[in-house]
């Protein structure tokens, strides 16, 4: 894997690091909403009213020059622009475009469904996603990071799944309404995602509605030959995890508990054999409380949001 970049933890200095990176960023008000534009790239007045100040035209072709209207479109890798932007507001969140900084995310929301239908989503293919760069959400949710195809893609594909490449996300320690912050999974460093988007997702076109399927046998495609490779891979994010201000150990614990508890209702793993190991895996990197705090931690994925 690529060396890893650690990220300061004040929201200035990330977003600085970030750009020095080469990654285009924009500031980000609380509840992820992007600021506003100048009167003159504003078509309607407070209350609804045309504006006549208004001059059509498109985002990215904008030349008013003030370089936060039309949110992601004004980003920039420009550290000493960048700097001056979180000096105004050193309390925004790091807004990233996707497709101008080359990504597509898999954005993961566990109280939509998010990781019953990741389970799904790797039955159908009959493989696992390819392994990546992944943030954990401050809603426990997942971002998982690939390389733009290049081509369009369809903006869900399963309930709880989202795509983002069209739009925006927010990058590691942006603060969510939870209280929570955003943090780059194991070892809590940044890497450029270099894992290029996967094929089985690129030729899916529609999204598809409804609950996923919960049918699947220790049998099927991608399940009885791979059960302890994903035990693994549950294991590597929290044995990976380093304490500090993001969560850490016990974040990673409940995110891997909870991916747990959906591949063993899917029918991808046995329950008991991942919660020893991942139990183990807490106590090998030290989890404050020790066997009861990670034996709470894991039984509390099972109440997690559906």
């Amino acid at each position: 894997m690529a060396e890893g970049v650690e990220i300061p933890d004040a929201l200035p200095d990330a977003a600085v690091a970030y750009a020095r990176l080469g990654v285009r960023v924009f500031r980000v008000r609380r509840g992820k909403a992007p600021y506003g534009n100048c009167p003159r790239c504003r078509p309607r007045q407070r209350g609804g009213r045309p504006n006549p100040r208004y001059v059509p035209h498109r985002p990215e072709e904008c030349r008013c020059g003030v370089p936060t209207c039309h949110g992601f479109w004004a980003a920039s890798a420009d550290p000493e622009l960048v700097g001056a932007w979180w000096r105004d507001e050193p309390g925004a969140g790091i807004g990233a475009p996707c497709r101008l900084n080359g990504w597509a995310v898999l954005d993961v929301d566990p109280r939509n469904g998010g990781y019953a239908s990741l389970c799904a989503l790797e039955r159908r293919t009959g493989r696992p996603l390819p392994g990546t760069v992944m943030a954990i959400t401050g809603g426990d949710g997942l971002h998982l990071y690939y390389r733009s195809p290049g081509t369009e893609l369809p903006g869900a594909l399963l309930p709880g799944i989202d795509v983002k490449h069209n739009g925006y996300v927010l990058l590691p320690p942006s603060p969510h309404r939870s209280g929570h912050r955003y943090a780059w999974s194991g070892d809590g460093l940044f890497r450029p995602p270099r894992a290029p988007w996967p094929a089985a997702l690129a030729r899916r076109r529609r999204t598809v509605s409804g609950p996923p399927s919960a049918a699947g046998s220790a049998g099927s495609a991608g399940s009885a030959g791979s059960a302890g490779e994903r035990i693994d891979e549950l294991v590597a994010l929290v044995a990976g995890a380093v304490p500090g201000t993001r969560r850490g150990r016990n974040q990673s614990l409940y995110v891997a508990a909870c991916r747990a508890h959906e591949l063993a209702e899917a029918g991808l793993l046995h329950l008991d054999k991942a919660r020893t190991a991942l139990i183990s895996a807490a106590l090998a990197v030290d989890l404050d409380g020790g066997v009861m705090q990670a034996e709470a931690t894991f039984d509390s994925a099972s109440r997690r949001p559906r």
